[in-house]
């Protein structure tokens, strides 16, 4: 690539303009995961672990040079007025991939890192069993292939490693069913129904498990306001 190139589109059209902003690879992601509640680097990497740690670092201070977003003194991250104003563009293109990119779903857009820690961040904390619970999702034939939600009413955590603890309920699924489910294509029973989900355990965390959750923010009919965001 020629040195001497203009970085930047040469146009004055606001498209291009903010497309200079937020146009490179993995931006828009960024903004998105600070939008769910990410504020620690570590946090936002959890939700883009394809993401290298140099690729993040990189895009974080070229928000913060726009504006977009600050680095306050104690590591957290947050959004200016400028990037929580990015609130609308983030719901639009998920609205509009909602109806328009499902079919193109492709074998490597089923990643269980990404599922789990969706899964995770979006929970009905009143309908959470008392006391500590502990659920193993399995998904055979992945990289990783379990993790562990340690949930109480007042958080829950996620990590990919079985810390000793009792496993309360144990689901076994197909990680692109799992995946359909949670972006609202299939419904629990059609899991349950087709084998693509076999859970063990006892019958009232079976039943209650897919009720903790508030579910995929894009999923229809919520794609178009993303509540949540």
């Amino acid at each position: 690539m020629d040195d001497d190139q203009p970085r930047g589109y040469g146009q004055f059209c606001a498209v291009a303009r903010a497309l200079e902003v937020l146009g490179e690879r993995w931006s828009l992601l960024v903004v998105r995961e600070l939008l769910l509640g990410s504020t620690r680097f570590s946090e936002i990497q959890q939700g883009l672990p394809r993401i290298s740690r140099t690729m993040l670092s990189a895009r974080l201070k070229s928000l913060e040079r726009a504006g977009v977003i600050d680095h306050l003194p104690d590591g957290a991250y947050r959004l200016t007025e400028a990037g929580r104003a990015l609130r609308g563009v983030i719901s639009e293109l998920g609205a509009w991939a909602t109806p328009w990119d499902r079919r193109g779903l492709q074998p490597d857009h089923f990643d269980p890192q990404v599922l789990t820690w969706d899964i995770r961040r979006r929970v009905h904390h009143d309908r959470l069993p008392d006391g500590l619970t502990v659920v193993e999702l399995y998904f055979p034939g992945t990289r990783p292939d379990r993790f562990f939600l340690h949930i109480d009413p007042a958080d829950l955590t996620l990590c990919t490693e079985d810390l000793g603890r009792p496993v309360d309920l144990r689901i076994q699924a197909a990680l692109p069913a799992f995946t359909r489910w949670w972006m609202g294509d299939l419904t629990w029973d059609d899991l349950l129904r087709t084998g693509s989900a076999l859970l063990e355990g006892p019958t009232t965390l079976r039943r209650a498990f897919p009720t903790w959750f508030r579910g995929y923010i894009f999923a229809a009919p919520s794609a178009a306001t993303a509540e949540g965001l």
